[in-house]
């Protein structure tokens, strides 16, 4: 059997489908996996690790306001269908899976022009522009939230979000060693997703130095975002973490980041605390109204240095807050899916 997988732009679209990847290669480890995904996507050398073949399509967006992308969308367009129908009669995939981004809609309907099986998950709470122009076009449809439904039609099924095995093996004494942590102080840790988020990174600089004197602090600021030279004690800064970001959230106490599906997933299966701050003007919003009583939300056009400080110390000397934060957000996601999405995807083949 051979599966093909669409997404990329961000990590977001990303780790559910590397989640039932892997739950595919357990129930059969001769299965062949093919990805299309973007040429300068954070996605591309985490796909090839786990063991990909990796093609590229050019980036197709709608965007909402007049602008020369307007004049190019036809041929951009015309361009990357051209190229994942090519991909598509080369490959031959049983069945293509997608869960968003910008390469899925080209590569979906290559699928259909050749008669194969398609899968689309909707994560958001907020269904996307490319979810709803795929919809139409699955033979399986899924959803992570019963609130995405309404907009989905009854072909949807409510699964929860599937999370990557590998994330639930991190280790906190590895963790230590890694990132050079005292074991004795509680460990935030601070990143933006996939491409990082530069508001993040500014605010983690201003905030660094009175946040060492209380705990260690892991900033993880995305490709080609180092934001600071700061050396600091206990302040680990990486641009990108693979397996490395296991141990990050297993040795994390408490988290500060975008609210991303993704993210908001690990959080669930992990039962960790965390300050969600959703990019502002984007489907994040909804998913972190989703976990409001999970979690601590700010608004990024509103949030102060000192306030975000503040609200860090605060859940770092409150632990039965952060305990009922962790344990509110397990319940409000199933993450344990992956083994069932690898099943319904098994008998889909052509």
């Amino acid at each position: 059997m051979k599966i093909l997988f669409t997404g990329g732009g961000t990590m977001g679209p990303v780790t559910p489908l590397l989640a039932v990847h892997g739950a595919l290669k357990k129930i059969d480890p001769s299965i062949e996996a093919v990805w299309i995904g973007t040429r300068h996507g954070p996605e591309r050398v985490v796909v090839e690790h786990a063991g990909f073949r990796f093609y590229d399509l050019p980036v197709v967006r709608c965007v909402r306001s007049l602008s020369v992308e307007w004049l190019l969308f036809p041929f951009k367009f015309f361009a990357a269908c051209f190229k994942a129908v090519q991909i598509i009669r080369c490959e031959k995939p049983n069945v293509v899976g997608s869960a968003g981004g910008y390469t899925a809609v080209p590569v979906v309907l290559g699928a259909k022009l050749f008669g194969i099986p398609v899968w689309v998950h909707s994560q958001d709470v907020q269904v996307t522009l490319t979810t709803r122009l795929t919809a139409p076009f699955a033979d399986r449809l899924t959803a992570a939230w019963k609130q995405s439904t309404q907009h989905l039609g009854a072909k949807a099924r409510v699964v929860g979000n599937p999370v990557r095995h590998s994330v639930l093996g991190g280790s906190r004494a590895r963790a230590q060693e890694r990132f050079g942590l005292d074991a004795h102080k509680p460990t935030v840790v601070i990143f933006g997703g996939g491409t990082g988020a530069s508001w993040l990174n500014h605010i983690t600089r201003e905030i660094v130095e009175p946040l060492v004197k209380k705990a260690n602090v892991i900033h993880i600021t995305g490709r080609g975002k180092r934001a600071s030279e700061i050396s600091q004690a206990h302040y680990a800064v990486r641009e990108f973490l693979r397996e490395e970001m296991a141990d990050a959230l297993a040795v994390a106490d408490v988290l500060v980041c975008r609210a991303g599906m993704g993210t908001i997933t690990e959080l669930a299966a992990l039962s960790k605390p965390a300050i969600l701050i959703p990019l502002p003007h984007s489907a994040q919003e909804k998913n972190a109204e989703a976990v409001q009583d999970a979690c601590v939300i700010l608004d990024q056009q509103s949030t102060t240095s000192e306030r975000l400080l503040e609200l860090i110390e605060y859940l770092l000397e409150d632990a039965k807050e952060r305990e009922r934060l962790g344990q509110t957000m397990h319940h409000k996601l199933k993450t344990d899916v992956a083994d069932e999405l690898a099943e319904m995807i098994k008998g889909m083949r052509n």
